[in-house]
């Protein structure tokens, strides 16, 4: 088949045309580092690379959440620690001073540190986290947990974080279970719920009036009440290594993904340099053999 002198200089244009086009992609690839810089230059990787980065996203989103909820629990910890601590000096207390032999105005000097103690406690349960919301106050976190007089002013709301594919964590406790109540047989044989600081203020109470053996009731009641904070304590430090755990799990993620995604996107130099010095020498010869050919011609033959 014989070809024109128009098809011969089309088809050569073409030719470097599409050789210009590529250096040109592939000086784009070495300036960015990135092999697929728009979806036309690899579209299935493209869309690979969409799902990768959405999923990047996505556990960056959960690693973030684990690190706010880890800071919530920490001081959910100290605060429980702290309860804990007080809640062992007003049993100790209690025991003290259920002692017949000792007097009333003993007993009345105890109460006054019971008293302290109990302020304390009540500025533990309304202990606010790094953004001022109240820790045991379930969703109303812009109000103290519970008022001056110990009675709960939050409500029942225990809401979980999302912290990985389908896993999620306890972020908000509410105070009426953490600062349980105990229940209380009265002298009728009915029961009665008591709540946590009225346990204290009742204990104080006892005290002041040398009524032994309502301080020797307290015994009992503060021992349930300690047991309930350490349970609590307990849960947070399951929820703690929970979330240390589901951290390694994320980061681990995270690196597994970015390595899948640096090798459909990453440039390799060598390589890279490599093809464009190829294809440069390529189009240099084309240039080359088509300034040759192009004089090879009738109307150069008859000159």
């Amino acid at each position: 088949m014989k070809i024109s002198t128009s098809q011969f200089f089309d088809r050569a244009s073409q030719q470097m045309v599409q050789t210009q086009n590529r250096l040109s992609d592939m000086q784009v690839a070495l300036s960015t580092g990135k092999k697929v810089n728009k979806p036309s230059d690899a579209p299935e990787s493209a869309a690979l690379l969409r799902r990768l980065e959405h999923n990047i996203l996505q556990q960056d989103t959960y690693r973030k959440n684990l690190d706010t909820l880890n800071q919530r629990l920490q001081t959910q910890d100290a605060t429980l620690r702290s309860a804990s601590s007080m809640m062992i000096r007003l049993r100790e207390l209690s025991v003290q001073y259920a002692n017949g032999t000792l007097s009333a105005d003993q007993r009345r000097i105890a109460s006054i540190e019971v008293r302290g103690i109990r302020e304390q406690l009540l500025s533990l349960a309304n202990t606010k986290d790094a953004n001022g919301f109240a820790l045991f106050g379930g969703a109303r976190v812009s109000v103290d947990a519970f008022d001056q007089n110990g009675r709960y002013q939050g409500d029942q709301t225990s809401n979980s974080v999302e912290v990985g594919d389908s896993r999620v964590v306890s972020n908000r406790r509410t105070g009426d279970h953490v600062f349980d109540s105990v229940i209380r047989s009265k002298e009728d044989s009915a029961e009665e719920s008591v709540g946590f600081f009225k346990v204290i203020d009742d204990l104080a109470h006892a005290l002041d009036l040398n009524e032994v053996q309502d301080v020797q009731r307290s015994i009992d009641e503060l021992g349930q009440l300690h047991q309930s904070l350490l349970r609590s304590q307990a849960d947070v430090g399951s929820d703690l290594n929970l979330v240390d755990n589901q951290v390694s799990v994320v980061e681990e993620q995270i690196l597994r993904l970015k390595g899948v995604q640096s090798q459909l996107e990453d440039v390799d130099y060598a390589e890279a340099v490599t093809r464009m010095q190829k294809e440069m020498l390529g189009l240099q010869a084309a240039q080359s053999s088509f300034a040759q050919l192009s004089k090879m011609s009738l109307f150069s033959y008859l000159n």
